[in-house]
């Protein structure tokens, strides 16, 4: 896909990071493709790409990614009203961005731009934030060679009474999705226009992040500061980067989520198939010992 295509050179680039070659990867697809046909309660469409994206994002480690597409399958299944109507989403007339940058950073990194469109606290649903971030990300899982995501969290316009909308189940379940489901390799995340009251942000974060990632939380006092690690080259036009303007983007953004309403459709039902699932399974590590959700981006 044009937006979060990569060049020959990049994607060997990306390869060479990990010691992988593309032989490699395909003997590697062969063997998860392999062990997918005894798991009755896999879906059977799973694309070789999928499955090479999924190898991608967790360094090429087979059995790490066997765990992970397991989770995909069934954290979906287990939260089906998070991951409903995608084939709706029309992101430039959604209130917020979930905005993927065209141009990966220098260390091969996926950059992503979340921002208020419109500041009307009416219209600020942490349930469709939630629907149009796992959306795109779904795109992105299905297209995205990057090694990773840099966020960037604009917080202009945000008040205490955006901040009372915040409910942080949901927004632990979506984080959850993102890292478990998703395997979302989180590089950084940085805040900026951070308002005054930052730290009763700070401390949701903490509740909803694991401190792994709580940890790569970054506030820029300025544009340079955010300069640092992500170069103007990999910025929309509003933060004096290279790329096309944020309103520009979504427009190319609505296109693709309008060419992919048949996959959305297709995919909502591609998920787990419970009474299918062998008695003997060992459930993933993502429900706890117990097979709650309980302990889901918490422990």
């Amino acid at each position: 896909m044009e937006l979060l295509s990569i060049s020959s050179n990049e994607r060997a680039e990306i390869l060479k990071h990990y010691d992988v070659s593309e032989a490699q990867v395909t003997e590697d697809v062969e063997i998860i493709k392999s062990w997918k046909q005894k798991q009755p309660h896999l879906p059977e469409n799973i694309s070789d790409g999928f499955i090479a994206r999924m190898l991608l994002r967790n360094k090429f480690r087979v059995e790490r990614t066997k765990e992970k597409l397991e989770n995909y399958f069934t954290l979906r299944n287990y939260h089906h009203d998070l991951v409903r109507d995608f084939e709706n989403i029309v992101p430039s007339k959604h209130f917020i961005t979930h905005l993927p940058m065209p141009k990966l950073t220098p260390n091969y990194e996926r950059v992503i731009i979340m921002k208020l469109i419109n500041t009307d606290t009416d219209v600020y649903d942490i349930m469709e934030l939630v629907k149009l971030d796992l959306a795109v990300t779904e795109i992105l899982l299905q297209y995205d060679d990057s090694i990773g995501v840099r966020y960037v969290f604009d917080f202009e316009g945000f008040t205490l009474k955006h901040l009372t909308k915040w409910n942080p189940v949901i927004i632990l379940k979506n984080v959850t999705l993102i890292e478990k489901a998703y395997s979302c390799r989180v590089m950084s995340v940085h805040c900026i226009n951070f308002p005054e009251f930052a730290s009763k942000i700070q401390g949701i974060f903490k509740i909803v992040l694991r401190p792994k990632i709580y940890d790569k939380l970054k506030i820029d006092s300025d544009l340079e500061s955010l300069y640092q690690v992500i170069p103007k080259e990999c910025l929309p036009s509003e933060y004096g980067g290279s790329c096309s303007s944020i309103q520009s983007l979504l427009k190319k953004w609505d296109e693709v989520l309008q060419t992919h309403h048949n996959f959305f459709l297709e995919n909502y039902k591609n998920v787990s198939l419970e009474h299918l699932r062998p008695a003997d399974f060992n459930k993933s590590d993502a429900f706890g010992p117990d097979g709650t959700f309980k302990k889901l981006g918490i422990d």
